[in-house]
């Protein structure tokens, strides 16, 4: 690509590019960065793509500071922060693809948005990509600045993932894309939109969580869930393919002309069957359904994963739901291996909307195997999950390594890397300093370069501690959740630490 052209593309791109700030009000009325991320405008009426983790990290079953409202900051210079303009709520979401739309509804000044006519990108045909296409990436990195950043790189290949129908349900490339950029904007050398950056480590290999903490951010002097999260990435960078996104932004009412849907398959996460329209058109809609083995006192899953351990005594399955009536007849079947072992009628008598807990319960404890959940009402399915109860194969862990950096990206060495059993929080562990809270732990070579000696279970999440002479802890609840089919090597990108 000619500098002449890049630079045009840089210049027609830039204007459409936001960030999504998620504000939390506090008890005075004042407002407080929760987490950030990237998106990008796709109609001029204020429709906005990005990933679902960054519009709605609790439909993902990620653990979240709750968030009153996303608003949008426009990027007016390239060397300026942008700057919160706008106002905007969720249209159309699949948490299984970690996709999300936003339509901008309300201004920072209180004035009505009117109609509005924002700068925009046209969205490009991502099955038209081809290995060594040139791809540029904008977005809002977390770490590096406060300003859009501009990176670049190739088509390094496509992979796909189960439960999506698509072929290329994952866009590998070799650009560098850094944690806050998720959700951001990948175009092709037309200058249209192809990608949305998404995750780290690209297919289902380790799956990084971009709402996580990583810096001291609030300047607190610790490493925690009040910082604002951002990105450990891989060794190579996910794209989600635009096409994937066609029947989010169609249900937003974005017309697009010359781009293929590939519409995905029912994925492990959660799903609404297309045959189910009739139940969908008359209100009632059950969404993010994901499984756990613990939850809070008001609902919430506690690590939802899709593997949990053996001898589980309860398996939980919440999901959240709307339009439903008190009297409608609902049902839950669940089966292990093909077989049914749990079959429930009932009439619907839990409100209208809102969040709700079912449970299977064993005794001595539940059998090893593959469960399926299907939930219907009125005979017709909204929704089914499926969840691996013990440990798949004897290949189901990962081996992790990574390295911890200065704030300028020198090597550390040294210092002590230690990976926290699931369920504990670093927190936690950082009070009491137990060493049978850690199930592994390392010191990094003179470089900054580390492995953990002992391998990790996929489909677990696990808190991160490194300590460092001289620097400040770092301290990351679950920084590390690993997929159910991560490769056996895993990369993580530079961990950067203070000066103490």
């Amino acid at each position: 690509m000619s500098d002449h052209i890049e630079r045009n593309i840089v210049k027609q791109t830039l204007p459409a590019v936001v960030q999504i700030v998620a504000l939390k009000k506090g008890f005075l009325g004042n407002y407080s960065s929760a987490w950030t991320g990237s998106g990008t405008i796709v109609d001029p009426k204020g429709i906005i793509l990005t990933n679902c983790h960054v519009a709605n990290p609790r439909a993902m079953g990620m653990p979240s500071p709750p968030a009153d409202t996303l608003a949008i900051s426009i990027n007016e210079r390239s060397d300026d922060p942008p700057v919160i303009t706008y106002y905007a709520d969720i249209v159309a979401q699949s948490p299984e693809l970690d996709l999300a739309v936003l339509k901008i509804v309300g201004r920072v000044d209180g004035k009505s948005v009117g109609r509005l006519k924002l700068p925009y990108l046209q969205v490009g045909d991502s099955d038209d990509l081809e290995l060594g296409d040139i791809m540029s990436i904008f977005g809002f990195p977390g770490i590096g600045g406060e300003t859009i950043t501009f990176t670049s790189g190739s088509v390094a290949g496509f992979t796909k993932q189960r439960g999506v129908r698509a072929r290329r349900a994952w866009i590998k490339t070799d650009a560098t894309i850094a944690g806050g950029n998720s959700g951001g904007t990948a175009v092709n050398h037309e200058g249209k939109l192809v990608g949305i950056p998404t995750q780290a480590a690209a297919g289902e290999g380790i799956t990084p969580v971009d709402a996580r903490p990583v810096v001291d951010t609030n300047r607190d002097g610790r490493v925690d869930q009040r910082d604002t999260p951002m990105a450990i990435g891989g060794f190579i960078n996910g794209l989600r393919p635009v096409n994937l996104a066609v029947p989010l932004l169609q249900q937003a009412g974005v017309k697009l002309k010359g781009v293929k849907s590939a519409a995905p398959a029912p994925s492990q996460r959660s799903t609404t069957r297309p045959k189910s329209a009739g139940t969908r058109s008359s209100g009632v809609t059950f969404n993010n359904l994901v499984f756990s083995s613990r939850i809070t006192r008001d609902g919430r899953p506690i690590n939802p994963s899709s593997i949990l351990p053996s001898r589980l005594k309860a398996l939980y399955a919440v999901f959240d739901f709307k339009g439903m009536r008190k009297g409608t007849q609902w049902s839950q079947v669940w089966s292990v291996n093909g077989q049914k072992v749990m079959e429930q009628k009932d009439k619907w008598a839990d409100g209208g909307s809102g969040r709700k807990v079912i449970q299977l319960n064993g005794n001595p404890g539940l059998p090893d195997g593959a469960y399926h959940l299907v939930l219907t009402v009125r005979n017709e399915i909204v929704a089914e999950g499926d969840i691996t109860v013990g440990r798949k194969d004897e290949n189901s862990d990962t081996q992790i390594s990574g390295r911890i950096v200065t704030q300028r990206g020198k090597g550390i060495g040294g210092a002590l890397v230690i990976a926290l059993k699931p369920g504990v929080r670093a927190s936690d562990f950082v009070r009491s300093q137990d060493p049978n809270m850690a199930v592994t732990s390392t010191k990094t070579k003179r470089n900054g370069n580390f492995t953990f000696p002992k391998q990790l279970q996929k489909g677990s999440a696990y808190g991160l501690v490194v300590v460092a002479r001289g620097y400040r802890d770092m301290v990351i609840e679950g920084a590390l959740r690993i997929g159910a089919n991560a490769p056996e090597k895993a990369q993580i990108n530079p961990l950067a630490m203070m000066k103490g």
